[in-house]
């Protein structure tokens, strides 16, 4: 299998991946940041971890998108491409929530 192959049957799933990796990153650098250390965590650092998740969120969207909106992609490839679409909305409001409280609530609970 050529690169082309391994990255034409990755497409549909690309959203679960790329969207589990981008939660995951954004989840570990918003809590190491907020509660690992809160004297020297920074809210840049929280912000900048926030950006990058929903960044590598959005690239695996725009990936499983291209073979949703395709119209000739088979129906299992679509259906996958729909779900993983569904799991990006998901990883985005499992991100943007704790940066919410992360902004809201104080460091070290002062």
């Amino acid at each position: 299998m050529n690169r082309g192959e391994a990255l034409d049957r990755f497409l549909p799933w690309g959203g679960i991946a790329l969207g589990t990796a981008g939660f995951f990153l954004a989840h570990q650098i918003g809590s190491d940041a907020t509660f690992q250390d809160c004297r020297v965590g920074s809210p840049w650092i929280v912000i900048l971890g926030t950006i990058v998740g929903l960044a590598v969120v959005a690239v695996g969207a725009l990936a499983s998108w291209r073979v949703y909106s395709s119209d000739s992609e088979t129906e299992a490839r679509r259906l996958v491409a729909s779900i993983s679409l569904m799991c990006c909305a998901l990883f985005a409001i499992g991100i943007f929530l704790p940066f919410i409280s992360a902004m809201v609530i104080p460091r070290c609970w002062r």
